[in-house]
């Protein structure tokens, strides 16, 4: 059939407008049949100016600036609020470079992330730098990192929202209701008011418009855009905790261009927060029932809590809830060198219970008066503690007044990642069974779920990509404790399992969580070796853990009296004993120690969120 024509003077109103906008392209150079404009040019097209940084951008941390001098600089990247539509505002995120130091034989970048959500990464970069600048080019590991540090430029960064970058705080007017942690406290009245604040800090969060921003996906477009803007093609990476989750949803995006990557101390990617929530109570529950109370039992000179492993259990779950909040609040089971201060906390909260039996009705000042008699342990070094831990219980147990909602960053954005990265699921009164069925089955630790802030949260901001993407990736290596309790080795092997090309190294005998470095001969050069030449381990190996504080790898008291002086003890690195002859993996031993020792108290920080 044949259609009829129009007269180009008649041609319809729209048919002028598309010819119209064809001219225009056309006198803009551009095409039709050509491809469209990238709409985070004016992003990739920017220039990091890195220059030396403030000596204060990492607040009152020591940065070690003075011995990397010139390597160490500061630059901050503009990124866009939203990478789906680019246009609508930017924000900035500030990056620390340690710079290569033979750069002429630079092969990339290393980039840190310490966990969370919700931690500042900036520190990493030096403290590792200075770490690995000191490694023994005469040691077979020492030469490895030494490598690292020579042809390598290492990154820390605060992620969006966070430390140096653009920050996010969320505040309100309401005021909080007084409540204790949910998984000591399960009383109707007590959940009640744990659901309130819940409720508040979620629509606080919610009336800032940068929290809808802030999640796992644009953080891991902001490390790409960062490797795009350092011309590297492949992006080196080391995680730690949520950190391992930041890493595989990079994996998953863009399977391509990961190079070298550690997953240390891995949470469960295949699940979602909620499920390592309820995993991160049993890891707590099992750390302290086989690994701190039986330690504290062969130790009753040293904390004050008896011979009995049950009893010190006891010691615990017998405390009244506002004591025992306090105690789970201060306790650290994240790693060997925090033990002594979790008993001390749990012997002052047993002193405090013991001086009440007495005096029911004694005042704040009367307990303290009363305290300064009694003793809680008999090393004098460690009842001195003891004495302090209880001031700081008897302040914290002082009635408080309301106080309005106020998220520093650190929680805001947890926050915003765990609500926006994934959808939840059920009703409050989902969670609340649940909760209650952790908190039985894990006394002290289970429970936490009930405190869902995503239940106010209207959904995720972005939608997860298929792990599967990420087994596309090159080989990954995975760095795991045995008894890891924030997050189980149970969680990590799901992981492994969903990662054909992950390799995993199991510290055995160990719990500490964020192990890298660990100051061995077995793990730490693997992993050096692994991002110097990409060699693999197996599938799965392990490596000997290092014994408790104060104790010898059989069990036995070392010549260590105080915990004070054990936890010192514990971050050096041992001499050369039955091989002298092999030369040390740092030139400076002690100061190596040091080095590692602070790094290890920020991945704690990061854990802990403090």
């Amino acid at each position: 059939m044949n259609l009829p024509t129009t007269p180009k003077h008649r041609l319809p109103t729209r048919m002028l407008g598309l010819a119209a906008l064809l001219t225009l392209l056309s006198a803009c150079g551009g095409s039709s049949d050509g491809p469209p404009p990238d709409p985070l040019a004016t992003f990739k097209q920017q220039r990091l100016d890195w220059q030396p940084c403030d000596p204060t951008i990492l607040g009152d941390e020591v940065p070690y600036f003075e011995q990397l001098g010139d390597r160490a600089r500061c630059a901050l990247m503009r990124a866009p609020l939203d990478y789906a539509h680019p246009a609508h505002g930017e924000l900035a995120v500030a990056l620390l470079k340690v710079s290569a130091e033979q750069p002429q034989q630079r092969a990339g970048f290393i980039l840190f992330n310490p966990g969370g959500p919700g931690q500042d990464g900036l520190y990493l970069a030096p403290r590792f730098g200075a770490l690995w600048a000191g490694a023994n080019p005469d040691s077979p590991s020492g030469k490895t990192l030494k490598d690292l540090s020579n042809r390598h430029d290492l990154i820390g960064f605060s992620p969006r929202g966070l430390g140096a970058s653009s920050r996010l705080y969320c505040a309100s007017n309401e005021l909080r209701q007084p409540a204790h942690v949910p998984t000591v406290d399960r009383s109707e009245t007590n959940l009640a008011a744990v659901q309130h604040n819940t409720r508040l800090e979620a629509q606080a969060c919610l009336k800032n418009p940068l929290a809808k921003a802030i999640h796992t996906d644009a953080t891991a477009r902001d490390m790409d855009l960062l490797r795009e803007l350092t011309g590297d093609e492949r992006l080196n990476y080391i995680g730690f905790s949520y950190g391992t989750w930041l890493g595989a949803w990079y994996a998953s995006l863009f399977p391509e261009r990961v190079g070298r990557m550690l997953l240390d101390s891995s949470m469960n990617v295949t699940g979602s927060y909620s499920d390592a929530t309820r995993l991160s109570a049993m890891g707590f529950h099992r750390v302290f029932n086989d690994v701190v109370a039986p330690y504290a039992a062969r130790h009753p000179d040293l904390y004050g809590l008896g011979s009995d492993a049950e009893g010190v259990r006891q010691a615990l779950q017998t405390l009244p809830i506002p004591l025992k909040s306090w105690v789970l609040n201060v306790m650290n089971l994240n790693s060997s060198s925090a033990i002594g201060d979790a008993l001390i906390g749990l012997r002052a909260a047993t002193g405090l219970q013991e001086l009440l039996a007495t005096q029911p009705q004694a005042a704040s000042s009367d307990l303290l008066l009363a305290s300064q008699t009694h003793t809680f342990m008999a090393d004098p070094a460690n009842d001195d503690m003891a004495h302090r831990a209880f001031r700081q219980l008897i302040d914290q147990l002082a009635p408080k007044p309301p106080s309005s909602v106020l998220l520093e960053p650190q929680k805001a954005v947890r926050l915003s990642v765990i609500c926006n990265d994934l959808p939840t699921q059920g009703d409050q009164a989902f969670w609340t069974a649940l909760g209650n069925e952790d908190a039985a089955r894990y006394p002290g630790w289970g429970g936490d779920v009930t405190q869902n802030h995503c239940l106010h949260w209207g959904g995720p901001a972005v939608q997860r990509p298929p792990l599967s993407a990420a087994a596309k990736a090159s080989p990954l290596l995975m760095l795991q404790s045995r008894h890891d309790g924030p997050t189980p080795i149970e969680g990590a092997l799901g992981t492994l399992e969903a990662l054909p090309n992950a390799r995993m190294i199991v510290i055995e005998n160990e719990h500490t969580h964020g192990l890298f470095p660990y100051g061995d001969d077995c793990a730490d050069p693997q992993v050096g070796e692994y991002f110097a030449t990409g060699k693999l381990p197996p599938r799965t190996s392990s490596c000997p853990g290092k014994p408790l504080l104060g104790e010898s790898s059989a069990g036995a008291l070392s010549p260590i009296k105080t915990a004070k002086a054990a936890v010192k003890a514990s971050a050096a690195v041992a001499p050369p004993t039955a091989k002298a002859a092999a030369p040390n993996t740092y030139s400076d031993p002690q100061r190596a120690a040091d080095l590692m020792r602070a790094i290890h108290q920020q991945l704690d920080r990061a854990q802990r969120g403090r």
